[in-house]
Order: structure tokens, then C-alpha cells, then sequence
């Protein structure tokens, strides 16, 4: 079964950590970039202008909660409300399983 991306079309999508990587894939194929590096989604919405759909960068730091609320507020108020969101979001540690702590783990969740 090959399924296809036209399912989305029409749809608003919400994809944190949008700026670089996996994120970056995912919001090309999708609709609002949430990320803290609000320059590098603008670069990617100037390449999706040739192509189908709208990228929105939006800058929000989604480990403050008044930053996410206004974020999913200025989607709703500017393009309608949210039919996808993915969370992409998280932050690296640089230490290992045995030296982290608990509170680096509470972050990434």
C-alpha cells in the first residue's frame, strides 16, 4: 500500500523542531515550522514558494509554555485551526546514559 501525502492537502500542521534535520523534512511536506532558530524555517519556507503548500515560521522555545500557547494562538488566528502536530522538539545532553540525570531526561520528555 504506497500512501500518499495528498491526504494533508487543506490540512494545518504544527511540526516543532522545524528549523534543521527531520523536522526540516517534515515541515517541507507540511504546513507551520516551530523552532527556536526562527532564520534557518525562513530559509526553508523561500525554497517551498516554488512548490505546493505554505511554510510558516513561527519562533517559539516549546520548554516554555506561554511561548507554545502563543504559538498554536497566532495558528489558529492566522491560518486556521491545527489538524496535525508533530512533536519534533527535544535537546541533547552531552553525557551518557549511566553519567546523565534525571532532570536532562524530564527536559527531552
Amino acid at each position: 500500500m504506497v500512501l500518499s501525502m495528498d491526504r494533508w492537502v487543506g490540512k494545518v500542521a504544527i511540526v516543532t523542531g522545524a528549523s534543521s534535520g527531520i523536522g526540516a523534512a517534515i515541515a517541507e511536506s507540511l504546513v507551520v515550522g516551530i523552532a527556536r532558530r526562527n532564520e534557518m524555517i525562513e530559509e526553508i519556507s523561500k525554497k517551498l514558494v516554488v512548490e505546493k503548500g505554505k511554510l510558516y515560521a513561527v519562533k517559539a522555545d516549546v520548554s516554555k509554555e506561554d511561548d507554545i500557547l502563543k504559538a498554536f494562538d497566532w495558528t489558529i488566528d492566522n491560518i486556521g485551526p491545527v489538524h496535525i502536530l508533530v512533536n519534533n522538539a527535544g535537546i541533547h545532553f552531552r553525557e551518557t546514559l549511566v553519567d546523565g540525570n534525571t532532570e536532562h531526561w524530564k527536559k527531552n520528555i
